[in-house]
């Protein structure tokens, strides 16, 4: 198996994982505060910030393929996640969910692209330092699984 498959298949799963969950949800649950501390995250929000970190994430890996730098001067990542509510917007439950696939459909475009000198490029990524392409979708996955188990706490339905 290749690289290209690897990570596809990966992020399939954690995908897949999220949306078990997502799609068994009332209107009710997705109001669900998950984090309670400052501005309240819903479930809604996590969402919004899954599908924004991601649309980041791969903004990343297209400029360190291009040579250019990931992070801005001065970038503070609490900020921006503290902005997600104001960039996402008020979403529908359906609209998250269509921003989820829309973006994972232009992540998969991305990862199609790669060469393979591509899978070890290094950029800045904000919270985890210098890092390569390949474990920014490690990173993707790995985000989304994270806040899927927030959420399921959240519910009361940890596994």
């Amino acid at each position: 198996m290749d690289k290209k498959e690897k990570w596809s298949n990966l992020l399939a799963e954690a995908r897949a994982a999220l949306l078990e969950t997502l799609n068994s949800l009332t209107p009710e649950q997705w109001e669900q505060v998950v984090f309670g501390e400052g501005d309240q995250w819903t479930v809604g929000t996590i969402v919004g910030h899954l599908v924004d970190s991601e649309r980041g994430m791969s903004i990343h890996i297209y400029k360190i393929r291009k040579g250019e730098e990931t992070l801005p001067e001065g970038f503070d990542l609490t900020r921006w996640n503290a902005g997600v509510k104001q960039r996402v917007g008020e979403l529908t439950e359906a609209e998250l969910l269509a921003g989820l696939e829309a973006t994972r459909a232009r992540t998969l475009q991305g990862l199609n692209t790669l060469e393979e000198s591509d899978w070890e490029r290094s950029g800045t990524h904000p919270s985890r330092g210098v890092i390569t392409v390949e474990q920014y979708y490690e990173t993707i996955a790995g985000h989304e699984r994270m806040h899927l188990i927030h959420i399921q706490e959240a519910l009361g339905m940890a596994r």
